[in-house]
């Protein structure tokens, strides 16, 4: 927003910010919910398919809240929700609406926390689930094993004797 911009002209400039901000929030939440769904199926290659996609999603949300608490700056205000309260009763006429858009974007925002915090207790199992499945590896390959390095079957050593008479 710009210093010769009127007042009703910086209002909605900042209206439009904030509602590109809550729709890339709500694209980040589909993104978290196909992540969440995608480590419940436990598919490790759609996982990494998705990561760019999210690091570029987050990249934006982060331009969209530094352009947010820049616009609030340039108005004197706080960058936090007292910041916008006090924008939402200068702007009278964008009240309303801004209002709106500003409860769905904490609404999404939330939201994504929450499956942030779900999706990581997830990872957390799968990763503690493999490293019983590594230790169970490494423990039998501290013994003989089942195969010989070139894949064929040991003879199995049985402590049993069996009299057939």
């Amino acid at each position: 927003m710009t210093a010769q911009s009127s007042p009703a002209a910086n209002a909605a400039v900042f209206a439009a910010a904030l509602q590109s901000e809550r729709e890339a929030l709500g694209a980040f939440v589909n993104l978290l919910q196909a992540e969440q769904a995608i480590l419940v199926d436990g598919d490790a290659d759609r996982l990494a398919a998705l990561t760019p996609e999210k690091a570029t999603q987050l990249d934006l949300l982060t331009a969209l809240g530094k352009e947010r608490k820049r616009n609030l700056n340039a108005q004197n205000l706080d960058d936090s929700a007292d910041g916008m309260l006090t924008w939402l009763s200068r702007n009278s006429g964008f009240s309303a609406a801004v209002r709106k858009i500003w409860q769905e974007l904490l609404t999404r925002a939330e939201t994504a926390r929450q499956l942030n915090e779900t999706n990581g207790r997830l990872i957390e199992e799968r990763l503690q689930h493999n490293r019983l499945k590594l230790a169970v590896l490494q423990t039998g390959a501290r013994s003989d094993g089942v195969y010989r390095p070139d894949g064929q079957l040991r003879p199995m050593r049985s402590t049993r004797s069996f009299n057939l008479a």
